[in-house]
């Protein structure tokens, strides 16, 4: 017993149906576009915000390397500090306490810590930072250590009396 089945096609209906496909893909390809400009203007907008700040911002893995500069105070190219400690160019006396912070996060005692540190620029001067590091390895976002920071005056020396 062998059945006949017909295909039935309908030219109308499928044309039809790839002209509402061709109109949803122009619609979001004009979405699409819509959002690359808005992406672009916030960019441009968080861009200018950080270029007129005084602070620095760079973010860490767990590790203390440096993911990413995003406004560095250093003079250092920010492309040359990706991957390097971020307590490599302190000075040696001031390195425990950035290791200790770190030790702080990620044991849980706290989610932000602040320190003061010295490091030494590209020029070979030695400044003083204050810093308040950050965890924020747990925001999807951020997915690391948050460094804020700025550059604070040192300390006059003190003259020994005559």
């Amino acid at each position: 017993m062998s059945q006949n089945l017909s295909v039935h096609y309908d030219q109308a209906g499928a044309e039809a149906r790839i002209e509402g496909l061709s109109l949803r893909v122009v619609q979001l390809e004009q979405e699409n576009a819509l959002l690359e400009e808005v992406l672009e203007r916030n960019s441009r907008v968080f861009e200018a915000l950080l270029s007129n700040g005084s602070d620095g911002i760079t973010l860490t893995g767990p590790d203390r390397r440096i993911v990413r500069v995003i406004k560095g105070l250093t003079g250092i190219d920010p492309n040359l500090l990706v991957g390097r400690l971020v307590d490599a160019a302190a000075v040696p006396e001031d390195r425990p306490t950035i290791v200790d912070a770190y030790r702080q996060l990620l044991e849980g005692c706290c989610g932000k810590v602040n320190i003061e540190f010295r490091l030494v620029r590209a020029d070979g001067t030695i400044t003083q930072f204050k810093a308040t590091v950050t965890d924020m390895l747990d925001n999807p976002n951020v997915q690391g250590i948050v460094w804020n920071y700025s550059a604070q005056p040192l300390p006059e020396p003190m003259l020994a009396p005559v």
